[in-house]
């Protein structure tokens, strides 16, 4: 068993925090059925509640399972391993799908700052992509993962401390799945079997989730230990023409001239 999120449930985040989230309400997802798939950007920023006695009224199971990774990819890594190229489409160009954005390109930023500034919630994953949308039966399966520590000697491997799957599809509206798994260590030294192997001590939260949205909006998943803001915008491809050939010759160069006829004298 785990945490499933429904349409209607606690609010576990600040009154305040939710206002300032607030976007500006878009219309449904439609498009004509001639058409490409449209172009998205997605941005998810994964954080826990750290507060004190942070889910400690819920019922959790020891063994809440794990987020199937069956087809699933890592953005990282979705290039690199032979992913589908985008559907064609009338554009000029467009960007690579599924490629993880630079920093300067995130949305959400105010929002993860000021999560980092409390004391009550610590960001964990905060990444955004583009790709095309298709229907959700259809729609590629992202995998999501904590980046590998820089010391492999750690006693213990930060990047176990979540791992999930997300993915997006359209139809009328978008629709949001996820699958979340984090886990808390309960010491730091963590324990060890009769075999003497280091195993690590620790507490599992899951949170699956699905959600109809608009795009345009900053979504909210609401959990007592995981929380999710998850942000669709409408990507754009540039469709300008490319600039014509400049023919201007380069210094030393002298520009040909076009070849003229000769002119008759005859009378």
């Amino acid at each position: 068993m785990s945490w499933k999120v429904q349409n209607r449930h606690k609010c576990w985040l600040p009154v305040a925090l939710i206002l300032s989230l607030a976007g500006t309400i878009a219309t449904a997802e439609e498009q004509p059925e001639e058409e490409a798939p449209p172009w998205y950007q997605f941005e998810i920023l994964i954080f826990e509640r750290i507060s004190a006695g942070a889910g400690s009224t819920e019922f959790w199971p020891e063994d809440p399972g794990t987020p199937s990774r069956l087809n699933a990819i890592p953005l990282t890594e979705a290039r690199e391993i032979g992913l589908r190229e985008p559907i064609e489409t009338a554009a000029s160009s467009a960007p690579d799908p599924f490629r993880p954005l630079a920093k300067s390109e995130w949305q959400l930023s105010e929002q993860h700052q000021h999560l980092s500034r409390s004391r009550n919630y610590k960001p964990l994953l905060h990444v955004a992509w583009r790709q095309q949308v298709i229907e959700p039966d259809q729609s590629q399966q992202l995998l999501l993962e904590l980046p590998r520590p820089s010391n492999p000697q750690a006693a213990i491997d930060e990047s176990l401390r979540l791992e999930g799957t997300i993915r997006v599809g359209v139809k009328r509206y978008l629709h949001l799945e996820t699958d979340l798994l984090l886990r808390q260590w309960e010491t730091e030294d963590g324990i060890r079997g009769d075999s003497l192997e280091f195993r690590p001590a620790f507490r599992a939260f899951r949170m699956q989730s699905q959600r109809r949205m608009r795009s345009g909006e900053v979504h909210y998943l609401d959990h007592p230990i995981i929380g999710v803001l998850f942000l669709a915008s409408r990507y754009e491809l540039s469709t300008e023409p490319e600039p014509a050939e400049d023919k201007t010759p380069v210094d030393g160069e002298v520009e040909s001239q076009p070849k003229q006829e000769p002119v008759s004298t005859s009378s």
